[in-house]
């Protein structure tokens, strides 16, 4: 068992493009999958499942903790693709040997464990396995089954959380394993694959542009799209264009600066070069495909000096790379 789930670690970590088959059960839940990243204990069958494109999860890094707002003494909240699954292990299985078959799988494909514990260590055992399902069984539709096999009431319960960095992104994994009674062992894998949130999916109407300089003067606008490291504008910056029209067209005695921001991606004097000329390309796009006076818009690149996140992850820089109208 050890050296499956590690072929199938150490293929996805060596080799990222790699498409790898995923095992599954007559009996598992309705659409539910094993994560390519981390195959299930064999013989385990699936219980509870979730997959959401990008969400945020909370991981332990610490024991449990009553007084802390998410009851551990330690955590971190992690933004990316997020997969759950509940699995329930074969009846004849220890929470031992189930939780050290992961634990040794993930330090061979490069994991580093980041916060581990078993039983006592993980303070009030019980509530620490409470405290992380309680939150997903809805979510995971799995709210009888997880219950029955995760909450660990008699305090058989082991916890690691782990961290790989690699080229297609950091993956995070967290895994429960717990038993208690005459149940058969449970174990919650959560995954959480680093990945930026999918921005420019609302545009902003010409309405909340002017409600946003009044009530800010200023408002960023990502849904003004360039080729990459470039100034040309693509088509799917007509809408927040059409809307940056209309609003200068309603109001002609509205002055703005067009100002273009970058991430801190390459040199700042090539970001200054091409947040100016994206600013710039947006003032003429205005100018000359709507007919907006150039009187009422000034262009202005800065760069990386005004980040509104940190520029040390993909979800930063998306947010950092920006155009922003600002009243004068």
């Amino acid at each position: 068992m050890l050296n499956r789930i590690r072929s199938l670690l150490l293929g996805l970590c060596l080799a990222p493009t790699l498409v790898l088959a995923t095992s599954s059960a007559p009996d598992d839940l309705p659409g539910s999958h094993d994560h390519p990243i981390v195959s299930r204990f064999a013989g385990s069958r699936i219980i509870g499942y979730q997959q959401v494109a990008f969400d945020e999860a909370v991981f332990p890094l610490g024991p449990f903790k009553s007084s802390a707002p998410d009851r551990f003494a330690r955590s971190e909240s992690l933004q990316g693709k997020i997969t759950r699954i509940a699995y329930e292990a074969p009846s004849d299985k220890s929470t031992l040997e189930v939780f050290s078959n992961f634990a040794q799988a993930l330090g061979a494909a490069g994991f580093n464990t980041r916060f581990s514990c078993a039983a006592t260590s993980c303070g009030n055992a019980a509530d620490f396995s409470d405290a992380m399902i309680r939150p997903l069984l809805d979510p995971m539709k799995a709210r009888n089954a997880m219950m029955r096999t995760l909450y660990a009431i008699d305090g058989d319960t082991r916890v690691l959380t782990a961290h790989l960095d690699r080229p297609a992104g950091a993956v995070d994994v967290a895994v429960l394993v717990s038993h208690h009674d005459n149940q058969p062992v449970g174990v919650l894998l959560q995954v959480v694959e680093a990945k930026p949130m999918a921005t420019d999916q609302v545009t902003v109407d010409a309405k909340a542009m002017s409600d946003g300089l009044a009530q800010s003067g200023h408002i960023a606008l990502y849904g003004i799209h360039f080729a990459s490291d470039s100034a040309v504008l693509e088509q799917a910056s007509d809408a927040t264009l059409e809307q940056m029209a209309r609003l200068l067209k309603a109001q002609p005695a509205l002055k703005v600066y067009i100002v273009g921001h970058t991430d801190n991606s390459g040199s700042l004097a090539h970001n200054t070069t091409l947040s100016q000329q994206r600013a710039a390309a947006v003032a003429e796009a205005l100018s000359t495909r709507y007919g907006i006076a150039p009187q009422q818009m000034a262009a202005k690149g800065l760069a990386s000096y005004a980040p509104v996140a940190s520029n040390r992850d993909d979800a930063g820089k998306a947010k950092n790379r920006r155009v922003e109208l600002v009243e004068q």
